[in-house]
């Protein structure tokens, strides 16, 4: 297998496994963020509703302790007993104590049986439930039975000002009504710790009432203007999640207000999880990718490096034994070219010059036979050193390129002439698929042997050089 496939099936591999990570880590990583999102709900859940119990606990509790004030209850009870001018005072004292000791935005008390409406500054109006759409939370906080309940709603006393007021129902020892008085609190402290965690935590946080209308929110337009259809609304001190629309909802209920609290998530952080694990699967298998390059290139080379120098004669740097026993193994077993030609060569007169001019001079006619017969049949096909002083060649060319080769192989090593030896003499023996197409790459080698062998002798017989002597 060459380098480019062995490079794409790399590549194919490494995607492969990174299409296959990234699936696994996004699949892992949707059930993590659900699980991790439900967890940070409630955490920043608990936060708000430990921040909510703090901020509202001292003012129901004032409210309370208001309405079982003694002095209030005795003031209520006889106030027909007073002008109107020294109820106003009495009242005016008592709630001014209140407000500016508990430093709260507003203290109030409503006479049930005249209707009036003190505050810190004294009388400030007559209640009138039934025309005045602003009076009419009396009559409703009335008609629940409840000992206190929380109202949001804009004061009118201080710059129509959201204000969440803590209504306490006042009653005599024998349970008559008397009044409400209780207290007015601006939820600064909340709705900036709402604010903070929103933009912090990408999240929304409501309280709504039981039937899903909005009693606080940091946009103060939608307080009591809009409401939460379809969040799940349980009396429990559990919190409860569920999934809508896409988004985590945890919804906790809030006793002492008798509010629900609502922490929503629209996935950002989710989506943003996400984005960071393929970025991060991204990188890595580019990483990975770089690195498989140039382990691929470093292996391709060491194994070409290793392939080199095993089937590759060191002396002349063609192809050896090794290499032309495979090639003619593989042949065997093949069909042949129909101008396939197999060809044998022999130097002459090498003993001589290894024995009489040495090794070097012996190596010196290797190379010039091995380089002559390169550049001659090299383009052919590949050529071989077998032995010695023999090479081979398994050559696909036509008859006309096979004689031109030979004429120009004839003339090249005529012309050779070395630093050691001064002449270069070779036969070769040459057989065809041409004149013998029934024969097979064995017999093909064998007559080419044979032809070799006779061309040896009449090169001998031509020259009147023995082997053993000079050429």
């Amino acid at each position: 297998m060459n380098r480019s496939k062995i490079t794409r099936l790399a590549f194919a591999i490494v995607f492969v496994c990174f299409l296959l990570s990234t699936f696994v880590s996004l699949w892992s990583l949707r059930l993590m963020a659900k699980q991790n999102m439900r967890e940070l709900s409630k955490v920043l859940a608990g936060r708000i509703y430990d921040a909510i119990s703090s901020e509202l606990s001292e003012p129901i509790v004032v409210s309370r302790t208001m309405a079982n004030d003694r002095l209030l209850i005795d003031v209520l009870e006889h106030e027909d007993r007073y002008s109107e001018t020294e109820a106003s005072a009495l009242m005016s004292d008592y709630l001014t104590g209140i407000k500016e000791g508990m430093d709260y935005e507003s203290a109030f008390v409503v006479s049930d049986a005249t209707k009036r409406y003190y505050s810190f500054g004294g009388l400030s109006k007559n209640m009138d439930p039934v025309n005045n759409a602003y009076d009419q939370w009396y009559t409703l906080f009335i008609g629940k039975g409840k000992a206190y309940d929380l109202d949001v709603d804009r004061d009118e006393l201080i710059d129509d000002a959201w204000t969440v007021f803590v209504n306490a129902r006042i009653e005599d020892e024998n349970g008559r009504l008397l009044g409400v008085c209780g207290v007015g609190v601006h939820m600064t402290g909340s709705q900036a710790l709402f604010r903070e965690l929103e933009e912090g935590y990408g999240v929304k946080i409501n309280l709504i009432d039981s039937s899903g209308l909005i009693q606080v929110d940091t946009d103060e337009s939608r307080i009591e203007n809009a409401s939460l259809e379809g969040i799940l609304r349980e009396e429990s001190s559990e919190y409860v999640y569920q999934r809508r629309g896409g988004r985590s909802v945890i919804t906790k209920y809030v006793e002492k207000l008798g509010w629900y609290l609502v922490v929503q998530s629209d996935g950002i952080q989710e989506r943003s999880q996400v984005i960071h694990v393929i970025i991060l699967n991204v990188a890595l298998c580019l990483a990975i990718m770089v690195i498989l390059v140039i382990a691929i290139r470093i292996i391709v080379e060491r194994t070409k490096a290793l392939s080199h120098a095993s089937f590759r004669d060191q002396t002349t740097q063609l192809l050896n034994r090794r290499a032309f026993e495979d090639e003619k193994a593989r042949l065997a077993v093949s069909p042949l070219d129909a101008d396939f030609t197999y060809m044998t060569a022999d130097l002459n007169g090498l003993k001589y010059a290894n024995d009489n001019l040495g090794h070097a001079a012996g190596d010196e006619l290797i190379r010039g036979a091995a380089n002559c017969l390169k550049e001659c049949f090299g383009r052919y096909g590949s050529v071989y050193r077998i032995g010695g002083d023999e090479f081979a060649a398994m050559l696909v060319l036509s008859e006309e390129d096979m004689k031109a080769a030979m004429e120009a192989f004839e003339k090249t090593t005529g012309e050779w002439s070395g630093e050691k030896v001064k002449q270069l003499s070779v036969s070769c023996g040459v057989a065809t698929l041409r004149e013998f197409p029934s024969e097979n790459i064995a017999e093909l080698s064998r007559i080419a042997d044979e032809r070799m062998y006779a061309a040896k002798e009449e090169y001998y017989r031509r020259s009147g050089a023995q082997r053993r002597q000079p050429m």
